[in-house]
């Protein structure tokens, strides 16, 4: 009798019997999915991925990783890491969102600009939507006000830089990061061409857009089986776009919902930083990191909020919804209460680990045998 028969996957069976049913169960609905995400692929995502997917190949390749670093050290060293290149890899982040800082991180590693554990600790504070998508697609078309947009990107690179120091210091419990170790002369590779960067680049932004299809038709059907209301929440958890999309819909949460859905990302972003980065990179911080980043950004973003803020959105007729929030000066002192508090357990966490250290090395030395001295 064969033996070699491959183990059955019930969760990857059941996810495919589900997609083959919804096919033919709503092929409208399907349909439409399909080419909505067709043209989000041939248009804002095109412009705000590909060309950084480039970008950041060339930067990380080139060498000028630790140049452009130091124009984000002090974010780097506050969140706990010393390679210079961490720097390069928030402001690529910063620029083009989750994809070509994924790309910029493992080209890092594979370079040996960055230890696997230094890319692991970052990815908490680059993995968010690039600014192209958050001010113009989200912001400005689909709740009608850029100033949303600023205030939603504003929020979430901010509460992704935080929720990276906080993890870094929990995880590190006061010990300090180790150093890259440079690359070694002999180890250094030449550049290499520029059609295998582009065939690179366009091999991988294929993949994300497969991911974007795929998980928007997910969200399509999850729209079809539950009410109008809930339907927003399964979008958010499958794919960032869609999440968007049906968050926008809703009225006077609108503004919220969307900054959730960003803070989140869903699972088609997850799986496509898991594509790009090399498999010794953790993802547990970046696992970790997506339940806390959500209450951080939505406090940041209605405390970000001008107080006579105005936003009108497209899919209520024009209706105009008044939204006041707190003066800016009351948001920046809440803002460094926060900071001052964070700033004061870490301090307590080394304190108390440094504290613990000579117990440990007291225990340890009592517990050794007494030598004989020999006269």
């Amino acid at each position: 009798m064969s033996k070699s028969c491959k183990p059955l996957h019930p969760g990857l069976f059941l996810l495919g019997a589900a997609t083959a049913v919804l096919v033919f169960a709503a092929p409208q609905t399907c349909a439409a999915a399909l080419r909505k995400g067709l043209a989000l692929c041939g248009g804002p995502l095109l412009v705000s991925l590909f060309p950084f997917l480039v970008v950041s190949a060339l930067i990380m390749r080139s060498g000028a990783g630790e140049v452009l670093g130091v124009l984000l050290w002090p974010v780097v060293r506050c969140i706990g890491l010393r390679s210079r290149s961490a720097g390069s890899v928030l402001l690529i982040g910063l620029v083009g969102g989750f994809a070509p800082a994924a790309a910029a991180a493992a080209e890092a590693v594979r370079s040996r600009e960055m230890t696997p554990q230094e890319a692991s600790a970052l990815l908490p504070a680059c993995i968010c939507s690039g600014p192209s998508f958050v001010i113009l697609t989200v912001g400005e078309q689909l709740l009608g006000s850029r100033t949303a947009g600023v205030c939603l990107f504003a929020a979430q690179v901010l509460a992704g830089w935080l929720t990276a120091a906080l993890l870094c210091r929990i995880r590190n419990r006061g010990r300090p990061e180790p150093l890259s170790a440079p690359p070694a002369a002999a180890q250094v590779e030449p550049p290499p061409a520029l059609d295998a960067i582009l065939a690179q680049a366009a091999v991988t932004y294929l993949k994300l857009c497969g991911f974007v299809l795929y998980f928007r038709l997910l969200a399509a059907g999850c729209g079809l089986l539950l009410p109008a209301v809930f339907a927003p929440f399964p979008a958010m958890l499958l794919e960032v776009c869609s999440g968007c999309d049906y968050a926008a819909r809703t009225g006077l949460w609108a503004s919220g919902l969307c900054c959730a859905a960003l803070s989140v990302q869903g699972a088609s972003v997850l799986l496509q930083v898991r594509t790009l980065c090399p498999p010794e990179v953790s993802f547990k911080p970046l696992l970790w990191g997506r339940a806390l980043p959500l209450p951080l950004s939505l406090a940041l973003f209605y405390l970000g909020l001008p107080e006579r803020a105005v936003e009108s959105f497209n899919t209520l007729c024009a209706r105009v919804v008044p939204m006041r929030r707190v003066p800016t000066d009351c948001a920046l002192l809440v803002f460094a209460v926060c900071c001052i508090t964070a700033c004061e357990a870490c301090r307590l966490t080394e304190k108390r680990a440094q504290n613990a250290a000579p117990t440990n090395k007291k225990r340890s030395a009592a517990c050794k045998p007494p030598q004989n001295v020999v006269t």
